[in-house]
């Protein structure tokens, strides 16, 4: 059993991941479409990114508009 990663880590495995997200236009429509902070994550989990909930907490308060999901603030698009 491996011993769970340190904020550190999965703030580093989150970034990583939003980079593929920025760069690969499937994984950015999954997220787009995903209901709920818990399908990201899993969608992320597939790929081989391990973060958690809080993770995605902490990078969403990095980002002033707190009215669309965490995860639509990671894209800078137009419509």
């Amino acid at each position: 059993m491996t011993a769970p990663l340190s904020d550190s880590e999965q703030d580093h495995a989150l970034q990583q991941f939003i980079a593929l997200a920025r760069s690969d236009s499937e994984v950015r429509e999954l997220i787009k479409q995903a209901r709920n902070q818990d399908e990201v994550i899993d969608i992320a989990h597939e790929r081989g990114f391990n973060f958690d909930s809080m993770a995605l907490l902490r990078q969403w308060s990095q980002h002033t508009d707190f009215s669309q999901p965490t995860w639509m603030g990671w894209f800078n698009e137009d419509g």
